[in-house]
């Protein structure tokens, strides 16, 4: 095992020997890849999912095999954004890392410009890859798609969060589709967060996507096989951890990896050599988290200079699972305006805009279990989200 100043990764791209569980589900996609099958791969934001694709890439299998390109559309607002991003996946990808794959891709986006960007000071801070507009939205794709059915290798491309498109002012989908089913050479992983919206774009018979990629469902690491990837993690570095803190942690964020990453990673720089961090531990990591992001909530905060909007935010912050929002009893309860009012805050507070809250079957939560923590903390309330984390899990199961 390599040393490493940390083994609980946050970043995307995490090396095998720190890579949490997930051999089924490597297993999988891999023989679906290997099988020519299009996959769709569905699961909520922050389970890991980018994480598994890059771990899927970096098997042997894979990496000697295919070129591997990762396209993250998240973001983008248009089809010359998604082209634009495609570029650098070319840019980034296997065959463009000889001398001769480099002068074939560097031809290939010979129409692409280099942009500068401008520090306030006048100074550079850095390029961007653009592409020039086309009134024909699908040309620089189509140029694209036809390099790869030449490469020397098969070729994998995830499209990264690809129900983004459905935004688009573009009819995305069907263009994309237009080129993507020409391919024999290229398997395409569409991966994404929001199921809804993914089963939409690949089950509904009047989509353009229908039927033509094979469905994954992500779900979570189940408890004890990340309690065993911590405690597993801590003994090698010569430290310890108590297995019922490293519970409170899954349930306190629902079994959200990159969440309990975080946490993780703090409680184990935290604890000494020779050590065992325990739920006190936890708790400092957790403090320290939202210490630095305290700037950050204040903010969003800020960003919510509409009263009603405000008060409705803090409703379901406080209720945790926030149920029956235009209710009586809720409305008086947190001297709410009214129904109408209450809802049109919501409909702001879920928006792509403000992103702050999600709904959960019946119910309302925040989007960011750290952004509760915090304004339980402000309100002396942590202690009782730490007590009832497993309840509320629980909860939040019942209610997806």
């Amino acid at each position: 095992m390599k040393n490493a100043v940390n083994p609980f990764f946050t970043k995307i791209v995490i090396p095998d020997e720190y890579f949490c569980d997930r051999e089924i589900e490597t297993q999988k996609l891999v023989f679906f890849i290997k099988n020519g099958y299009n996959i769709v791969l569905k699961s909520p934001r922050r389970l890991g999912k980018s994480s598994l694709l890059m771990h899927v890439f970096n098997q042997d299998e894979i990496r000697k095999q295919y070129n591997t390109l990762f396209v993250d559309i998240y973001g983008t607002k248009n089809m010359q954004e998604f082209t634009q991003e495609l570029q650098n996946a070319f840019l980034d990808a296997p065959f463009a890392k000889s001398k001769r794959g480099a002068e074939k891709v560097k031809k290939l986006l010979a129409g692409a410009y280099v942009q500068m960007n401008l520090s306030p000071d006048g100074t550079v801070s850095g390029f961007k890859l653009g592409v020039n507009p086309t009134p024909d939205l699908s040309v620089p794709m189509r140029e694209m798609f036809s390099f790869l059915e030449n490469t020397d290798k098969p070729n994998i491309i995830v499209f990264d969060e690809f129900q983004t498109v459905l935004d688009y002012p573009e009819k995305a989908p069907a263009i994309i589709r237009a080129q993507v089913q020409k391919l024999t050479n290229t398997t395409f992983i569409f991966s994404g967060s929001s199921r809804h919206q993914l089963d939409r774009m690949f089950e509904y018979p009047n989509e353009p996507f229908y039927r033509s990629a094979t469905p994954i469902n992500l779900e979570r690491i189940p408890l004890n096989a990340y309690q065993e990837f911590a405690v597993r993690m801590f003994r090698y570095y010569g430290k310890d951890v108590d297995e019922d803190a490293v519970s409170i942690v899954y349930n306190l964020f629902s079994g959200n990896t990159y969440d309990m990453q975080e946490v993780m990673k703090g409680a184990f720089s935290f604890t000494p050599k020779g050590k065992k961090a325990d739920l006190s531990i936890i708790m400092d990591s957790i403090d320290d988290i939202l210490d630095r992001r305290d700037p950050d909530f204040r903010d969003a905060l800020d960003r919510l200079n509409n009263a009603k909007e405000r008060s409705v935010f803090f409703c379901v912050a406080r209720e945790g699972i926030a149920l029956g929002m235009t209710s009586t009893a809720i409305i008086k309860k947190y001297n709410l305006d009214n129904a109408s009012s209450v809802q049109h805050a919501l409909s702001v507070l879920t928006s792509n805009e403000k992103n702050l809250v999600k709904r959960n079957g019946k119910g309302y939560l925040l989007r960011d279990r750290f952004f509760e923590l915090w304004i339980a903390r402000s309100e002396k309330r942590l202690q009782h989200l730490i007590d009832n984390a497993e309840a509320r899990f629980n909860q939040e199961l019942s209610l997806s």
